[in-house]
């Protein structure tokens, strides 16, 4: 699915992309390429948001995201879903393997 989330930009990129890419690790781990095709296996699938998680709301509203239990921060614990992993991947370029899908 794309659309659904009305993107707002910061220096030119979205933030709705920099949050669902912090939540599957993109910035520690780089994805690989194969045959000219990129990949990626995030190696977690979380994010501890504290008391603006407003932006989490939005992603989840939009089936991209799920929320999970509150936290000590006064937040959620948040995951990218499996529609939510296809829509930052065709975001990025990239093909994001989900461990449970």
């Amino acid at each position: 699915m794309t659309g659904g989330l009305s993107e707002w930009m910061i220096d030119g990129k979205s933030r709705y992309v920099d949050l669902a890419a912090h939540c599957i690790g993109l910035g520690r781990k780089k994805p690989y390429t194969r045959h000219n095709n990129r990949f990626y296996r995030p190696y977690r699938n979380y994010f501890a948001s504290g008391k603006d998680h407003e932006d989490w709301d939005v992603m989840a509203l939009a089936g991209y995201a799920e929320r999970g239990d509150a936290n000590s921060h006064g937040g959620y614990m948040y995951h990218m879903t499996r529609e939510g992993l296809d829509w930052l991947g065709e975001k990025l370029g990239i093909h994001i393997y989900d461990e449970e899908n």
